[in-house]
């Protein structure tokens, strides 16, 4: 299955951005359509639109989706994309449109590529260079908002239940639950689900990110059991995540092998 959701997922601004929005600043929305070629990125632009209240889309942090959609249009944020996704793709295995999770995929780079990665010759991730550089033109609310951003917690989660239209989840490498107030995208889960993602908090409330990568049900006690030892350990999950990610990749690709034999950590 592959899971579309939210404003942004299933819109996707690599090969193309194709259908992404894209914003002036994060005050204001401009609608359009994005196109990579040879010589960069093309932008053509619609009408301007409000943004979202926050609790007008409680399950994912539109402050994420707001600054993706900035990123996407502005060139000293994206100017890397290309080279990063080759990074990524080293470690968390090559996307391609054929993959049934390619939407959670290329969201998947995007928050590390916004969130995580240092721009080269800045030593700042694209959230950092924004924050900086938009730092007397935001608000103080919105700064804050934009600042809790640097906070998200990236880990595996299990979705312990969905209580009356809430989302409650466990994140596996620390043993902590989360409720996000809705279950708008969750409702098709199965309870113990596993899968990657990242959760922001702002005002108090948890918002997840725009995708979530779901792990096969024949996997899940073997990588439980694999979490704990990470936590048990006290080790950086990191890289107990990302080769999460390798794996789903695999079983996208993979389709006629069994998950078992994907997901191994004795090796």
């Amino acid at each position: 299955m592959r899971f579309c959701g939210g404003a942004l997922m299933g819109q996707q601004f690599w090969n193309g951005f194709r259908n992404l929005g894209a914003t002036q600043s994060p005050v204001g929305m401009l609608n359009g359509k994005l196109h990579l070629d040879a010589t960069g990125i093309r932008v053509s632009l619609c009408e301007i639109v409000p943004l979202r209240h926050p609790k007008e889309d409680r399950l994912e942090s539109p402050h994420f989706n707001n600054l993706l959609q900035f990123v996407a249009q502005e060139k000293r944020y994206n100017n890397e994309l290309k080279i990063a996704k080759e990074e990524f793709e080293k470690f968390a295995g090559a996307i391609f449109e054929t993959d049934r999770s390619y939407d959670a995929r290329i969201n998947s780079f995007h928050n590390w590529y916004i969130l995580d990665r240092p721009l080269q010759g800045r030593r700042k991730t694209p959230l950092e260079y924004f924050l900086e550089y938009n730092a007397n033109s935001l608000s103080k609310k919105e700064l804050i908002n934009y600042q809790e951003l640097k906070d998200n917690i990236h880990s595996l989660f299990e979705l312990v239940k969905i209580p009356r239209g809430k989302t409650l989840v466990r994140d596996l490498a620390t043993g902590k639950k989360y409720e996000i107030a809705d279950s708008a995208q969750t409702d098709y889960m199965d309870k113990g689900t596993l899968f990657n993602s990242r959760i922001f908090r702002h005002d108090g409330a948890y918002y997840f990110s725009n995708y979530f990568l779901l792990h096969p049900a024949a996997v899940w006690k073997q990588v439980k059991k694999q979490a704990r030892r990470v936590r048990k350990a006290k080790e950086d999950s990191t890289p107990f995540l990302f080769l999460l990610v390798l794996f789903q990749s695999r079983f996208d690709q993979y389709k006629q092998m069994e998950p078992a034999k994907i997901y191994r950590f004795d090796t």
